[in-house]
């Protein structure tokens, strides 16, 4: 009995080892997939914000020429 008790309990920490082996591969797996999409997310927002920034230097140019229009 006393040797079954210990299989057991060598069966239960070898299950245990496992599981978190498991849990930690998926965490990783996980933080990868996040790190991409923040990534990517970061990137499309610097992507856009670069493109709002355009737009205004031209309304900008814009606004500055009418200015002067109106000075003559």
């Amino acid at each position: 009995m006393t040797s079954q008790l210990v299989y057991d309990r060598q069966g239960a920490k070898e299950f245990n080892d496992s599981v978190s082996s498991r849990k930690n591969s998926a965490v990783d797996s996980n933080d990868a997939t996040l790190m991409k999409l923040m990534k990517a997310y970061q990137a499309e927002a610097q992507v856009k914000y670069l493109h709002l920034q355009a737009e205004i230097e031209v309304l900008l140019q814009k606004l500055q020429t009418i200015k002067q229009q109106k000075q003559k």
